[in-house]
């Protein structure tokens, strides 16, 4: 590994962490702010939910957009400082870029893919619901598509990502 490499991995590190930390503050903001997280009560059933229920899933739909958006907003700084190697050498941006071909760095990749898809998707579902004015109910089934969308999504972006791992 070259010292570029390192480099690059290092600030890969650092924003993992900070994202990592900016979780953590998020949980603990939850915890202190609404009576702490209630992580079983968004799996309930979807029929004969009451209000609070509701709001539940829309409460942590609002955590995983802040964390998202955090997280695309600091793999984009670092996607910025990667991509500007090449104006300083273009052989310093392909030993950098050829990290990208890690199983590792794939891995990363289809963590972003997710980051993206919910971030993006959910930010469709507020403007919706902003714009159109749905109800608490419909709110929860934009919600309930929008995580099927994103999961659907991730799982058909990471089979591509992930292939030339696990291909012969």
């Amino acid at each position: 590994m070259t010292a570029v490499q390192f480099a690059f991995l290092a600030g890969l590190t650092v924003v993992s962490a900070a994202i990592v930390a900016f979780t953590a503050l998020v949980l603990l903001s939850a915890r202190r702010i609404d009576g702490g997280p209630h992580l079983l009560a968004v799996l309930r059933a979807r029929l004969g939910r009451s209000p609070y229920d509701l709001a539940e899933g829309n409460r942590w739909a609002f955590y995983v957009h802040r964390i998202t958006g955090f997280a695309v907003f600091a793999f984009l700084a670092l996607h910025l400082l990667d991509v500007g190697l090449y104006a300083l050498s273009p052989a310093l941006f392909d030993e950098v870029h050829a990290l990208y071909s890690t199983p590792l760095m794939r891995v990363f990749e289809c963590g972003l893919l997710f980051a993206l898809l919910f971030h993006a998707l959910n930010g469709l579902r507020l403007l919706v619901i902003d714009l159109a004015d749905v109800g608490a109910r419909a709110a929860g089934r934009l919600l309930d598509g929008v995580g099927v969308l994103t999961f659907a999504g991730t799982a058909a972006g990471s089979a591509v990502i992930l292939w030339p791992v696990f291909a012969p």
